[in-house]
């Protein structure tokens, strides 16, 4: 018995998917870099998070600040971009698309924050490394969800 492996390959809704994937990656890549520099900016000029002089619970109180700022500044960016490059508008009117994605925005980063922040008091991770570590958390989750909920 042979298979027709073209037809997997050559399968639009299956192209499609995997541009809006790479499409996806290439935004995220880039609105975490926004992320990590908005958070190294305000790590080292503003609240510190690595300093030895201060102790983990004010580490990680500054930690959650910076990172929280920083994550305000990427998640607009980050809804601009896939609302019009990586994902199709029109599931639900243009103010419930931006609550909803906001809303999963929230929910995985506030997940992301508290695996940080327990990495900073537990493991003495470095906040840079904590930050990324929330990043990475939140990607698959946020994909699934907005092209399962939020957009089409």
């Amino acid at each position: 018995m042979t298979t027709d492996t073209s037809l997997c390959i050559n399968d639009p809704a299956a192209a499609f998917l995997r541009r809006q994937w790479v499409r996806y990656l290439i935004a995220g890549a880039f609105t975490a870099l926004v992320d990590l520099f908005g958070f190294h900016l305000l790590e080292n000029f503003v609240l510190p998070c690595d300093a030895i002089s201060i102790s983990e619970v004010a580490r990680s109180r500054n930690f959650a600040i910076d990172k929280t700022v920083a994550f305000v500044i990427a998640n607009a960016l980050s809804y601009w971009i896939n609302s019009r490059w990586v994902f199709d508008q029109g599931r639900h009117r243009p103010t419930t698309e931006a609550f909803l994605f906001f809303s999963v925005s929230l929910l995985s980063y506030f997940g992301g924050l508290q695996f940080g922040r327990l990495l900073i008091t537990v493991l003495n991770t470095p906040g840079l490394i904590a930050a990324v570590a929330c990043i990475v958390m939140a990607t698959v989750l946020n994909y699934t969800i907005r092209k399962t909920m939020v957009f089409r």
